[in-house]
């Protein structure tokens, strides 16, 4: 059985409209990816054909291990995030694939008003790993919620950067 769990924000100072304006922009999301903490980014592809816009990248993630463990891991956390935004609904649907027994799928929604953006991300995350996959999975819900609050973070100052500019 998949576990599922939901994390919300709302970034204030922030109209919806200037929402729409700036997302619809490749550099905003490009410049987001880059500042997401990992290794080795490479966005393999960055497309938008009319209201939709892709961004496949990988990285590795940036785990709480000792330097010697990451060396000889090399790639074991090496994560790859493929997200296709749908840029007039602005609704998203954000798949991550690991060199680990793991399924994690997120669909994202924004709304709000003149003042602000609510964010919602839908997870749903499986491991596929006998007697243990659970706990797995509540360690990834972990991670997952810790790294999308440093995402939401750098987007909030992305927009306010473009918003000031």
């Amino acid at each position: 059985m998949a576990h599922q769990f939901t994390v919300n924000a709302t970034i204030h100072g922030v109209s919806i409209d200037e929402f729409k304006r700036l997302v619809a922009d490749v550099a905003l999301h490009e410049a987001v990816c880059k500042r997401i903490p990992g290794e080795n980014l490479e966005i393999l592809e960055s497309k938008k054909n009319g209201d939709i816009y892709t961004l496949r990248r990988a990285y590795n993630l940036d785990v709480n291990i000792p330097d010697m463990a990451k060396k000889l891991l090399k790639d074991a956390f090496r994560l790859k995030r493929n997200d296709v935004t749908h840029l007039t609904a602005l609704t998203s649907t954000v798949e991550l694939g690991a060199n680990l027994p793991l399924e994690a799928k997120g669909e994202r929604s924004v709304t709000g008003n003149h003042e602000k953006i609510d964010i919602q991300l839908n997870w749903t995350i499986k491991v596929k790993v006998p007697l243990i996959g659970g706990m797995l999975e509540k360690h990834a819900e972990g991670e997952i919620r810790r790294f999308s609050e440093l995402e939401i973070g750098i987007v909030e100052d992305e927009l306010k950067k473009n918003l000031a500019a």
